[in-house]
């Protein structure tokens, strides 16, 4: 398969200008409210959780790693207690055309929203951005506006997951690869034994961790984790039943780190104990058999 294709003209003429970046850590001379109210935007991240009020609005605890981005002229305040510290991370830049229309969209009606980022790009671009700043070495103006434009972007088109709250990703919605579900699956069945981990999977499947999940789970309907935990489980069903292992040896063979944890997701998953599993098909005197999707 191959990607690509061609950007019109119209398509590279730049919609947002930095102006600053700074990333580093704080020291608070007194207890206070610190108001902020820039005339750019701003998009912060803060390292640890914190207090914080917006337009003089009730008070909420701001988690670590929470992006927020600002309009222009918005007024926001930050809780600094005498003695303490905090490692922050900021940009200052100003928007016009589809930017600033996907920017005031994000942050409609309140003037601000939040972004989770689990893959923590917002700090490591800023902090790229204020390197390049500081260093001022060869060329830093167009690396400092490509990591820039780059977070922008993801910022820009990051999907909403609750009322002014979204989150940012590197990753994009792939074409999934022709039958990742069944090669995931014999994957796993080939290694029933082991204790396999989603990045093992990811691995296989030649993807990267994010990408991987989301395209399976959008693929399959259910989590890689939850596809290892069905297809041991099948595999413990026939062991139990028709093999007559103990529920001890049972969960050895399919590589759980103890018995106790083999009963829980199998309760959890089932809605009954291995054991009650067993003496149920004792009782019908059935066999337990698996049909795999390759057989389907």
């Amino acid at each position: 398969m191959q990607l690509g294709g061609h950007l019109e003209k119209s398509r590279q003429y730049l919609q947002a200008w930095l102006h600053s970046a700074n990333s580093g850590t704080t020291h608070f001379a007194s207890t206070r409210w610190w108001q902020s109210c820039w005339k750019w935007w701003v998009l912060d991240v803060t390292h640890a959780d914190q207090p914080q009020r917006i337009n003089g609005g009730a008070e909420f605890i701001r988690k670590a790693g929470m992006v927020a981005l600002y309009r222009p002229n918005l007024r926001f305040e930050e809780w600094q207690k005498e003695g303490g510290l905090a490692h922050e991370s900021w940009i200052l830049f100003t928007a016009k055309g589809q930017m600033l229309r996907a920017l005031n969209a994000l942050t409609n009606p309140h003037g601000y929203c939040h972004f989770e980022d689990p893959e923590s790009i917002a700090p490591q671009r800023i902090g790229q951005i204020s390197r390049e700043l500081f260093c001022r070495q060869s060329g830093f103006e167009w690396r400092a506006q490509a990591a820039f434009l780059d977070l922008l972007a993801l910022a820009a088109t990051a999907k909403p997951t609750a009322p002014r709250l979204h989150i940012i990703r590197t990753t994009q919605d792939l074409p999934a690869k022709p039958n990742l579900q069944s090669k995931v699956e014999k994957h796993i069945r080939s290694r029933i034994a082991e204790m396999l981990t989603v990045e093992d999977l990811a691995r296989h499947a030649g993807l990267g961790l994010s990408t991987f999940a989301h395209t399976y789970r959008k693929l399959s309907g259910e989590t890689p984790y939850q596809t290892i935990v069905r297809l041991k489980l099948e595999a413990a069903k026939r062991l139990l039943v028709n093999e007559n292992l103990s529920v001890k040896a049972t969960a050895y063979r399919l590589g759980f780190s103890s018995e106790f944890q083999f009963s829980r997701c199998f309760k959890r998953m089932e809605g009954r104990s291995p054991s009650a599993h067993v003496r149920a098909m004792t009782e019908k005197g059935g066999t337990y058999t698996i049909v795999s999707n390759q057989e389907k």
